[in-house]
């Protein structure tokens, strides 16, 4: 929250700063110009204090990735069905409990496949 409002702060500082840039026929629209935009920074500052604030992200955990990244293509018996890095996940079917995405350089085979752990 003080960081908020000081934040605020600076950002009614620096309208200020600007309207008094502006000169001749122009200074005095800056000058109401700059009264306005300090007036809605002061009627945000109660909105923003009343926010909760937002709660921690969780952390990951390890980056879990298959023991082999690449393997025999079921399609093309090419060793080229290559694992697709960050497509790891769950499986019921799985004796691993994991599956991965893995797509194939020669054929463009495409399948997800149980993924052999550590």
């Amino acid at each position: 929250m003080a960081d908020t409002t000081s934040r605020l702060d600076a950002i009614k500082e620096g309208i200020r700063k600007l309207a008094n840039l502006a000169g001749g026929e122009q200074a005095e629209a800056a000058r109401q110009l700059a009264a306005k935009l300090s007036a809605d920074v002061d009627a945000l500052a109660p909105e923003v204090a009343a926010q909760p604030p937002a709660p921690p992200r969780p952390g990951k955990g390890p980056a879990i990735t298959p023991l082999h990244g690449e393997i025999r293509c079921p399609v093309c018996a090419l060793r080229s069905f290559t694992y697709q890095k960050g497509t790891m996940r769950e499986s019921a079917d799985a004796n691993t409990g994991f599956e991965a995405f893995y797509h194939c350089l020669s054929c463009g085979h495409q399948a997800w496949h149980e993924a052999a752990l550590d």
